[in-house]
């Protein structure tokens, strides 16, 4: 018998004993009660709306908890002398009232990739400050407080894919898959419901929650969606309890009460490994029935077809755990549509040391491909930690290596080549001192898709954004080969791409040989041609190769191909044109833009005046003053800055309440700005012409404007010495400004954004600031 052979054997002998012990399965006892949260939420000690008292008796009329969780970049701005921290937990003290409400303290921590709630500490980190995951792991670590991923998608980022911290584990254990605060409780996503599953993937231990991220004074009433809270009791104790245990299930119903247990143990559990999994699902939410209702795994999706229709059940089933470390939770469809999902249990065997994160490459193989295997391994225990990683290949010993691991060490992206497999169902287990830590299991294929051969011999011109190509063709179940040595008799090739030659390099490799000009006119498939960036030779190819298809861009060649670029992950080159936000009630239309539309276009500029933010493939997107972006588009947005845009967005002061601060700052949020607007207008009483709100500032002229705040880096390109600051609206939503910036500009992964408190370039403004706009914003003098 061989090695996995005996484990089988002992797994077979457990599970034997644990269905004897569980023949007869009895509910568990509830010990918990459900209580509804809303655990993110912010004020005006940030960029909402009134104060941290107001903010839980609001809040108390609708929920049974609310966590305060302003940003941080503002908490550094002290009110009366106090900071924020303090005076937010001070207010969610006086608030609590043991059974009937509990009010949470928290901060919001902001980056480029992404967003995280801490709760209940005064201390708090800033990303001007340190600014990505390390530096906010290594803090949480030291601080040891209690942490929550928001939000996690393209538009706020989703912490570079979860890269796994093993002892950041201990302390981020929620996350957020439902966020919103519009009117409809329609807050979970896929996109963030999948992010949960590839953070479970990655070795994170968290539970699900569903918030309202309020902004105004809508907190927990906003809409229906509640993150539910399994606690002994409505107390602060008892409620920060829970969420350390992770005992919570996302709700877009706000009454909706669901218990899920495993082995009688309840979710949020990590339990030791057991063979087989006894699971037991309570649900109720009368006359609200469920359309659908799934156990989903790591290694699997079980729907129970038997449950819809019901508005109240009880169930019980035995599950396989194939290995040692696998997880299940609950996810409902109710017949509404609204969706809630639950905390996971795990299942894990007491080896310190895990696998993780296991893929294998390419996705789809087929039995010409070489298949590799790359996953991470680390320590998740405080002690050094050594061992034997055994890696088994439908039972076979494929991989054997000595583990050493320093305290919460991780090894990331580790991979084993396990060559061409034969077709069928392959398992591969991953085996720790003989112990199974983790498995997969995956199908190889008959050839299927086509054999593509790849020209590299001539100085191809081969780019970042062909390789992208060439990986969706091998996603896609087909298989890619490198030419070797010369340019022909490739018997298995169904397809060959050349990428032409190159500027740079040397003529005598960029020529086709004879032999390589016959084979290809002769060639059974076909041939095509990405164009390179010697386009002497993309003509001389052309004239040789005369059955050849010409592809002149990767975005030519990827439709040739059918593939869809944005799956391709294919970084398109910029258009020379500027996009003009024209949609959203803006400050200026386009028969006050005449003058920037001519120096535009005088130097070689497209203009595209659009009234949805949609894909912008032009170099520059101007927003003036708008409001009302949905998120698809606030996405687009950002999605154009981090590949490369040149956003120059604008406000106006709050007279008579005129800037669409909110809106604009929250396009700003998404981009992580460390700029704001302010909830102000800006006078002069000195440098101005003709009005005090007619303000001059470094020879720029901005007529009623507000003033930025700056949070973090931020390039300032013009300010004023003797212009001030003052809350037109009467709202008192103006921040303090030690000193007036009129603009501001940052860079931001590959993009740029230029923030002005007012347009200074409509046809009024124009000639006034004619140098500004020209030199500073287009860069063309």
């Amino acid at each position: 018998m061989g090695e996995l052979g005996s484990i089988q054997m002992l797994k077979v002998l457990i599970t034997v004993l644990l269905v004897i012990l569980t023949s007869v399965f009895a509910a568990p006892n509830f010990e918990y009660q459900i209580f509804y949260g809303n655990l993110h939420s912010h004020t005006s000690y940030s960029d909402g709306r009134g104060t941290p008292e107001q903010a839980y008796a609001h809040a108390s009329r609708y929920a049974d908890v609310l966590a305060v969780t302003d940003h941080c970049y503002f908490l550094k701005i002290p009110v009366n002398g106090q900071s924020k921290t303090f005076l937010t937990q001070q207010a969610a003290r006086n608030a609590t009232v043991p059974g009937k409400f509990v009010g949470l303290q928290g901060f919001e921590w902001t980056a480029g990739s992404g967003h995280i709630n801490v709760y209940e500490t005064l201390e708090f980190i800033s990303r001007d400050e340190k600014g990505d995951l390390k530096d906010f792991y290594e803090w949480i670590t030291k601080v040891k407080k209690l942490a929550q991923f928001n939000h996690p998608g393209v538009t706020f980022g989703n912490f570079q894919d979860f890269w796994f911290w093993p002892e950041a584990d201990k302390y981020v254990n929620l996350i957020e898959i439902g966020n919103g605060n519009w009117s409809s409780a329609d807050i979970i996503s896929d996109e963030m419901y999948q992010n949960y599953i590839l953070a479970l993937n990655r070795g994170w231990h968290v539970s699900p929650t569903a918030n309202q991220d309020n902004h105004k004074e809508n907190w927990a009433s906003a809409n229906d969606a509640r993150t539910g809270i399994l606690a002994k009791a409505l107390t602060y104790e008892d409620i920060m309890d829970a969420l350390w245990s992770r005992r919570t299930f996302a709700s877009e119903d706000k009454n909706a009460k669901l218990y899920f247990y495993a082995n009688s143990t309840i979710m949020g559990s990590i339990l030791p490994y057991s063979g087989k999994a006894q699971l037991y699902i309570y649900y109720s939410d009368k006359k609200d029935p469920v359309d659908r209702v799934y156990i989903v795994s790591q290694s699997k999706i079980y729907e129970l077809s038997e449950l819809s229709g019901k508005d109240e059940f009880e169930y019980s089933g035995v599950f396989d755990i194939p290995d040692g470390y696998e997880w299940f939770f609950v996810y409902i469809i109710q017949k509404d549509g609204n969706e809630i999902v639950s905390a996971p249990v795990w299942f894990e065997t007491n080896s310190p040391i895990k696998v993780n994160y296991v893929r294998v490459g390419p996705k789809n193989p087929n039995v010409n491909q070489n298949v590799q295997i790359t996953f991470d391994i680390y320590n998740s225990s405080e002690q050094p930690e050594e061992g034997v990683l055994k890696v088994l290949v439908n039972g076979n010993l494929a991989f054997n290596e000595k583990i050493s691991l320093e305290p919460f060490g991780i090894n990331y992206d580790k991979n084993i080549q396990l060559g061409k497999l034969a077709a069928g169902n392959v398992r591969v287990d991953f085996l720790i001192n003989n112990v199974v830590v983790q498995s997969i299991t995956f199908t190889v294929s008959e050839k299927s898709g086509l054999t593509i051969l790849v020209d590299k011999l001539h100085e191809n011109d081969i780019t970042d954004e062909f390789l992208a190509i060439l990986r969706a063709l091998q996603e896609n179940g087909n298989t890619v080969l490198f030419a070797e040595t010369i340019l022909k008799d490739y018997e298995e090739a169904d397809l060959v791409i050349i990428p032409t030659p190159k500027q740079d390099g040397l003529d005598f490799f960029k020529d086709l040989i004879p032999d390589e000009v016959e084979w290809l006119n002769t060639f059974k498939g076909r041939v095509i041609l990405l164009k390179g960036s010697d386009e002497e030779y993309f003509r001389k190819y052309t004239e040789m190769l005369t059955k050849a298809t010409s592809a002149n861009s990767v975005d030519e060649l990827a439709k040739i191909l059918g593939i869809s670029t944005t799956t391709s992950n294919v970084t398109k080159q910029m258009k020379k044109a500027v996009y003009i936000d024209q949609g959203h009630a803006n400050d200026y239309y386009k028969d006050k833009l005449t003058k920037l539309e001519k120096f535009l276009k005088s130097n070689g500029f497209e203009i595209v005046y659009t009234d949805k933010i949609q894909n912008i493939d032009g170099m520059y997107l101007i927003i003036m003053n708008g409001k009302g972006y949905t998120d698809d588009e606030v996405r687009n947005i950002v999605n154009f800055v981090r590949s490369g845009g040149i956003l120059i967005i604008t406000s106006k002061s709050d007279y008579n309440n005129g800037g669409n601060t909110e809106d604009l700052n929250y396009i700003l949020d998404a981009i992580n700005s460390p700029v704001r607007f302010n909830d102000d207008q800006v006078i002069d009483e000195v440098n101005n012409y003709g009005a005090n709100y007619k303000v001059i500032a470094n020879g720029v002229r901005f007529y009623s404007a507000c003033s930025l705040v700056l949070y973090g880096n931020a390039q300032v390109l013009v300010a004023s010495d003797t212009a001030r600051s003052i809350d037109s609206d009467g709202r008192n939503d103006a921040e303090f400004v030690d000193k007036v910036v009129l603009a501001a500009t940052f860079t931001s992964n590959s993009g740029r954004v230029f923030v002005l408190g007012k347009a200074i370039f409509s046809d009024y403004d124009y000639e006034l600031n004619k140098d500004f706009i020209e030199s500073v914003l287009f860069k063309i003098k």
